[in-house]
């Protein structure tokens, strides 16, 4: 998620997001403000840099967002939110979609009115993630909203919430009529999520789960690209978090954990992960 306001000032850790491969294609990006003038000039910015698709965030719940009138905050004001959106369409030629929350706080239903308002204007797809902004990311997502979003839209319909397994996006998908599913949260440290949900929707359901070592030779691949794109320092500062998703439910995790945090150097973090790989397959 990319500030607009930061990229159309040429904020330089702006726009250092927006940096990608080729390979990556097709590639969006998500831009959040509570400014119409200022999501157009990004979207112009975005488009001229490549991208394929501009997404508009109208559901991140996050403080310093809402406090800016941005993301979910929209929610409280679909006029502007429509604006917004009708903004960014007007000022490229490229796929615009949005996401966002159901509504502000229960029992709004917000979305089923801006579904449609949304449609009418020209986005190629809307995804929802079934709770309001209140809710943050408790309790269990309402997927009877998407089936519902799925109704009133005249365009695609994406569902996001809770899908932790394959087996979860075939369900989604066949209880709601969605035309596609979004992953976030499940796929930190476990990028394998998606092979199981493209084996699942293909009805190919197995138990083929990646090994421990495959974990920490992934894990030790990622830490890699964040060292190559962000330097040594800020690189091993930021694989913190990753190798904690990473070993999560791992045997010795927490030894791993702490052993990672007081590392000084990148070869000292290989060095503890290359470690666990032989204890892993030695048995």
């Amino acid at each position: 998620m990319v500030s607009a306001e930061g990229l159309r000032r040429g904020d330089r850790k702006t726009e250092s997001m927006l940096s990608f491969e080729d390979e990556e294609r097709p590639i969006g990006v998500q831009l959040f403000d509570d400014s119409p003038d200022a999501i157009a000039d990004a979207a112009q910015i975005a488009q001229d840099r490549g991208f394929d698709i501009i997404d508009i965030n109208l559901g991140c719940p996050a403080r310093k967002v809402v406090r800016k009138g941005a993301g979910a905050r929209l929610l409280r004001n679909p006029e502007r939110a429509a604006r917004l959106v009708e903004t960014a369409i007007e000022a490229v030629n490229i796929s615009v979609s949005v996401k966002m929350r159901s509504g502000w706080d229960e029992p709004e239903e917000i979305y089923l009115e801006l579904i449609p308002i949304l449609a009418d204007i020209g986005v190629d797809f809307i995804t929802l993630h079934p709770r309001t902004r209140e809710s943050m990311f408790r309790g269990k997502s309402d997927w009877n909203k998407i089936r519902l979003a799925v109704k009133v839209s005249k365009v695609p319909v994406v569902g996001n919430g809770d899908i932790r397994t394959g087996r979860d996006a075939k369900r989604m998908l066949d209880e709601t009529g969605c035309s596609g599913v979004m992953i976030g949260r499940a796929s930190l440290g476990y990028p394998w999520i998606f092979r199981e949900v493209s084996d699942a929707i293909s009805g190919r359901i197995t138990d083929n789960r990646p090994s421990e070592e495959e974990r920490l030779r992934v894990c030790e691949d990622y830490i890699r690209e964040l060292i190559d794109f962000y330097g040594e320092r800020k690189g091993i500062f930021l694989a913190r978090k990753h190798i904690i998703w990473f070993t999560k439910g791992l045997p010795g995790a927490k030894i791993i954990r702490e052993r990672v945090f007081n590392a000084r150097n990148s070869s000292e973090v290989f060095g503890i992960l290359d470690q666990r790989k032989a204890e892993s397959v030695a048995g």
